[in-house]
C-alpha cells in the first residue's frame, strides 16, 4: 500500500490517513436512523456519504484535468454494501446519497429483508446482511481486476455479521454443549473460528499486482458499538466494576492464587487490571456480560483490522466535528521500519501532520499537570492543540481538496491560528 486515498476529510487524512487496499474500521455508538451532527449526534453514515462525495468529485477533477494528484489510478468506482434490515434506516442512507448527489456515482447494494417482523427476522436478516456485504466486495474487486482500476466500499454495518456467528453458535452449543463451542469466550478470550469469519470479510481489502490487474479495493467497515441504553438500566453501573476475590472460586487454583497475590498488593481487581494479566472477569449480571461481549467483539476487529476510525459521542455533543478521537484512532499502515516502501498518507500532508499526535499528547500532558509549575507553557501547549483541532473543523457535508487541507494545516503549524 503506497499511495493515499485522500477523502476530503481533513482529520481523517491528517491523522489516519486510508491508503488505497486498506480495510479501516469506523466505530460509532448506536444513533436513531434521522441523527445527524446538527443535533450533537455523531453522524458516521453521514461522514462516510460525504467520503464518498469527496472521492468521486475528486476523481471527477482528476478526469477534467483540475488535479491530477488528488486520486490518479485508471478510474475510482464507489460501493455502498447497506445491510441493514431496517426500512427507515436504508430510506435514511438512500436519501443520504440522493441529496449529495452521487447517486449515479455509487453502486449500492442493499439488502431487501424487513426485519420489522416474523419469528426468525434476526437469523434471516443476519445472513443476508453477510450476502450484501460479499457481493459489494465482489463487485469492488471486478472493477479492480478488470479495469485496473481502484474501488471504494463502505459495509454498513459489519454487527450483523456478528449477530450470524452469533445465531449460529447457539445452534451448535444447544447440540454440543457449551464446553465445546464457546468455551473460550467464556472465560474472557477471543474465538479463533470467530476470527476466521470475519477476517473472510476484512481480508476483500487488496492492492493487486500487476498479473492481476493492479487495482485496488479499499474497504470501510462501519461497527456500532452498543451504549448503555441498549442495556438495561437497572444493571447498568457507569463506573468500572470491582470485584471480590470470592467472585473467583469457581475458577481454576492458579488464577486463585493470581488473584490473591493482587489482593496482597492492594491492587483493585477491575476488568483493566485483570486484562492486563489475563485474568477472565467473572460475570455478574446478564447486563455486564452483554457489555463486555460487545466490546470483545470491537477489540477483535480493532486487532484484525489495518487500523480504526473512532467516532466518540461525547466529543460530538461538544460541538468536534468531525467527532474523531485521536487517541483511539490510528492507522497501522507504514508503521514500523519494515515498511518502508508502504505508506497511507498522501507525501504534501507529511511534512505538515507527521508531529500532530505528538501535540495532541503534549497538550493532554499539559492539561494533566496544569496544577504543576508552568503554567504559560500548559497555556501554549493548549493553544496550539485548538488550532490544530480548526484546521481539522469541518461541517459533515463540507468537501475539501488536498491543497486546502495543506493551507490549514499549515497555518496551525505556523502558530496563525494561535
Amino acid at each position: 500500500i503506497d499511495s493515499p486515498l485522500v477523502t476530503g476529510i481533513t482529520a481523517i487524512d491528517a491523522l489516519t490517513p486510508i491508503g488505497k487496499g486498506q480495510n479501516m474500521l469506523v466505530i460509532g455508538p448506536e444513533e436513531e436512523d434521522n441523527a445527524s451532527a446538527e443535533s450533537g449526534a455523531v453522524n458516521k453514515r453521514g461522514w462516510m456519504i460525504n467520503l464518498l462525495r469527496n472521492v468521486v468529485e475528486n476523481h471527477r477533477g482528476h478526469e477534467a484535468n483540475e488535479d491530477p494528484l488528488v486520486v490518479g489510478g485508471k478510474g475510482v468506482r464507489c460501493f455502498y454494501g447497506l445491510t441493514s434490515g431496517d426500512v427507515a434506516v436504508r430510506a435514511s442512507v438512500l436519501k443520504g446519497i440522493e441529496k449529495a448527489g452521487i447517486e449515479d456515482d455509487v453502486v449500492t447494494v442493499v439488502s431487501t429483508y424487513d426485519s420489522s417482523g416474523g419469528a426468525n427476522s434476526g437469523a434471516l436478516e443476519a445472513a443476508e446482511a453477510v450476502a450484501v456485504a460479499a457481493s459489494a466486495c465482489t463487485l469492488a474487486e471486478h472493477h479492480a481486476v478488470t479495469a485496473g482500476g481502484d474501488s471504494v466500499v463502505i459495509i454498513d454495518d459489519v454487527n450483523l455479521h456478528k449477530s450470524l456467528w452469533d445465531i449460529t453458535t447457539r445452534e451448535l452449543v444447544s447440540v454440543y454443549g457449551a464446553d465445546a463451542v464457546v468455551a473460550a469466550d467464556l472465560n474472557g478470550g477471543s474465538s479463533s473460528e470467530m476470527r476466521g469469519f470475519f477476517s473472510g470479510l476484512i481480508q476483500r481489502a487488496a492492492r493487486f499486482n500487476a498479473k492481476k490487474g493492479g487495482g485496488s479495493v479499499t474497504l470501510m467497515l462501519l461497527s456500532t458499538l452498543p451504549g448503555p441504553d441498549v442495556l438495561d438500566p437497572d444493571e447498568v453501573d457507569e463506573e468500572e466494576p470491582v470485584f471480590e476475590a470470592s467472585d473467583f472460586d469457581s475458577m481454576s487454583q492458579k488464577i486463585q492464587d493470581r488473584i490473591s497475590l493482587l489482593v496482597k498488593a492492594k491492587v483493585p481487581l477491575t476488568p483493566t487490571s485483570l486484562a492486563k494479566i489475563q485474568i477472565p472477569v467473572p460475570r455478574p449480571s446478564a447486563a455486564e456480560d452483554a457489555r463486555r461481549l460487545a466490546h470483545q467483539h470491537v477489540d477483535d476487529l480493532v486487532s484484525m483490522s489495518d487500523g480504526q476510525i473512532w467516532l466518540d459521542s461525547d466529543l460530538a455533543k461538544q460541538g468536534r466535528s468531525p467527532p474523531l478521537d485521536p487517541t483511539k484512532s490510528l492507522t497501522r499502515v507504514g508503521v514500523g521500519a519494515d515498511t518502508l516502501n508502504c505508506r497511507a498518507d498522501a507525501p504534501a500532508l507529511r511534512g505538515v501532520a507527521g508531529s500532530l499526535r505528538f501535540e495532541f499528547q503534549q497538550a493532554a500532558d499539559a492539561m494533566e499537570n496544569s496544577s504543576d509549575a508552568g503554567g504559560g507553557a500548559n497555556d501554549r501547549q493548549s493553544r496550539r492543540r485548538d488550532a490544530f483541532l480548526l484546521a481539522m473543523d469541518q461541517a459533515p457535508d463540507e468537501r475539501r481538496r488536498l491543497c486546502h487541507e495543506v493551507v490549514a494545516l499549515l497555518a496551525a503549524a505556523g502558530g496563525h491560528l494561535d
